[in-house]
């Protein structure tokens, strides 16, 4: 949106607005988490109702995906909506126009999962360290709960934490670089 903006040059409009900058620039990523978030959850609730229907047992797959198991999941899964709205805002405020961010956010979406890919070729386990791998952190907890296996309390609490503390810190790199009079240019 924020690229979207300044492509069409409202962005310049809103930004001389009486308001700091950043206030603008964090509601719009609570915008954007909120839309997330709401995501999120349909995505979840449906893919679990879907595979109600797939029938698992006959293929010989066992996996956990009933109701308690999809809000797990999307707690789980929660914390990382501050910290992608944030990043996509970040990833914003360098291109020019739609289009370009679209471009840039293709290529810089694989910096964060590129752990997962690591754990996929590894086999990496849940342990406390991993937990503070934003994206690591949620696959290895989620596999967990497929797997119907007891979630270690403090796993669950370190990667919620970190992943919201990094998600701030995203939130205020965002603000400063929307405070930027080079942004308008």
């Amino acid at each position: 949106a924020t690229a979207g903006e300044r492509e069409r040059g409202s962005l310049e409009v809103l930004l001389t607005a009486p308001v700091p900058r950043e206030h603008l620039i964090y509601g719009k990523i609570a915008a954007a988490a909120a839309y997330m978030l709401i995501s999120l959850v349909l995505t979840v609730t449906m893919f679990s109702v879907a595979i109600s229907f797939v029938g698992l047992e006959q293929l010989g797959v066992t996996a956990n995906l009933g109701p308690a198991a999809a809000a797990k999941m999307i707690a789980c899964c929660a914390p990382l909506v501050m910290f992608g709205a944030a990043y996509l805002t970040i990833v914003s405020a360098f291109a020019k126009s739609y289009r370009e961010a679209q471009t840039y956010i293709g290529l810089l979406i694989t910096i964060p999962t590129m752990p997962l890919m690591f754990a996929g070729l590894l086999g990496l386990q849940a342990k406390l360290s991993l937990m503070f791998v934003p994206f690591l952190s949620q696959h290895l907890l989620l596999t967990t709960v497929v797997r119907a296996e007891p979630i270690e309390p403090a796993f669950v609490v370190v990667s919620v934490i970190s992943t919201l503390v990094y998600g701030a810190c995203l939130m205020w790199v965002a603000g400063r670089l929307y405070r930027r009079e080079k942004l308008l240019g």
